[in-house]
């Protein structure tokens, strides 16, 4: 294949690449921070599990709640042999068997403890999930932002590489002014590539964070928020996600839980009774008979001992659980807290005014440019200085969205 043909068959593969990502880009959703909470409240599958375990907890409360035997009806119907009778013998008798040692307290106690942890884990997995799906809006604007830059960015890189060479025709620029500019405009293309795969990964978390149908890209509206400091210390914020996070709370009533199936597994050795009456009438002198009785199994070898061994030792792993689960909130807090400073304390350091006047330098820059006035190796050190200011702010301002996060997470509610 000759030279020209090749060039060509380029052409027509880079135009139809640039079609392509056009109508992706064009296929997106605009939706805003509010569409994107409503739904991934509504549809996210973590929360409709969440939903459905609050909802079985719910029926092992009633259950527990419900005497645990139901009456026993009894009927006997027989004729005597032999002594040529013609009667019958019939009883009928009714029967209760009742829980001793409180077992059905202690089973409800239980159930609604569990209820109430599983009630606490939805509060939480609906918290984790908004802060999730903020996280994932803000970097997508992030990466549209970037994508933006990185773009003018290569306009004005080709724009450099296209007078390096009208110079370089008139013998006014040298071979490595035109080697750097071209590098220049070589270097941005790649750099928007990436930028566009950074935005189209940042647009699917986003679309994974709000339950969104894959195929589907979102395009979050507007930009940033400020993001200030909290009003409060960091004692005061670690002691106020100690009592925020339901996750914690709910690993506390697994505590309760399991210390209530350990009195019901020391309850099970009190064997239940059962109570009750016969009628019967014999054919023999049609008497009728009345009896009361009363069941009661004799605890000599079964008293639930494996029960009550299992029972002990799973309110210990609770315990541990829940000890292990304050000891390290309390550390990813501070660290949280300490972190969100420091995120905040990068970002400051860009001073927004400062990059404007980069942007006015640049024009100032290309304006000297062509009036011959500054080199080409002038003008793109200041072209390269303002792209990797604004790139570099980006970067602060994702880690901040990072720490924002953690931040949020962490505190389990609000901050005021």
């Amino acid at each position: 294949m000759s030279a020209r043909p090749a060039a060509v068959v380029r052409v027509i593969l880079a135009i139809a690449v640039l079609a392509w990502q056009a109508r992706s880009t064009m296929a997106a959703e605009a939706i805003t921070l509010d569409q994107a909470l409503e739904r991934a409240v509504t549809e996210n599958p973590e929360i409709r599990a969440a939903v459905a375990e609050l909802r079985a907890a719910e029926g092992r409360r009633v259950a527990a709640g419900t005497i645990a035997y139901n009456p026993e009806f009894d009927a006997r119907l027989g004729r005597p042999s032999g002594g040529g009778q013609t009667g019958y013998d019939y009883e009928v008798s009714l029967s209760q068997r009742l829980e001793l040692g409180g077992k059905r307290s202690k089973r409800t106690s239980a159930a609604e403890a569990q209820q109430e942890s599983s009630r606490l884990r939805l509060e939480w997995t609906r918290w984790r999930v908004r802060v999730q799906v903020r996280r994932a809006y803000w970097l997508a604007i992030v990466a549209r932002d970037r994508l933006a830059i990185v773009e003018q960015a290569q306009a004005l890189a080709r724009e450099l590489a296209q007078a390096a060479r009208e110079r370089m025709e008139f013998g006014a620029a040298t071979q490595l002014e035109l080697n750097l500019a071209v590098a220049a405009e070589g270097r941005t293309r790649q750099d928007r590539l990436v930028a566009e795969q950074r935005l189209r990964l940042a647009r699917a978390d986003l679309a994974a964070a709000t339950a969104t149908p894959a195929g589907t890209e979102l395009d979050p509206v507007g930009g940033l928020p400020e993001m200030a400091a909290p009003a409060i210390g960091e004692d005061e914020y670690v002691a106020g996600a100690l009592r925020r996070r339901s996750d914690l709370v709910a690993e506390q009533r697994q505590v309760e839980a399991a210390r209530a199936r350990r009195d019901l597994a020391r309850a099970q050795a009190v064997p239940d009774v059962a109570v009750g009456a016969t009628f019967g009438r014999g054919a023999i002198g049609a008497r009728d008979t009345v009896l009361f009785g009363i069941s009661v199994p004799l605890p000599l070898w079964n008293r639930n001992q494996g029960g009550r061994i299992e029972a002990a030792a799973d309110l210990a792993r609770a315990e541990v659980v829940a000890d292990t689960a304050r000891r390290e909130l309390e550390r990813d807090a501070r660290t949280a807290y300490r972190n969100f400073a420091l995120a905040r304390e990068a970002v400051a350091g860009f001073d927004r005014d400062v990059i404007e006047r980069l942007s006015q330098n640049l024009e100032l820059a290309r304006e000297s440019f062509r009036s011959g006035k500054i080199g080409l190796l002038v003008f793109n050190v200041v072209r390269r200085d303002l792209v990797e200011t604004r790139l570099a702010y980006l970067d602060a301002m994702a880690g901040l969205v990072e720490a924002h996060q953690a931040f949020e997470l962490a505190s389990g509610g609000s901050v005021e």
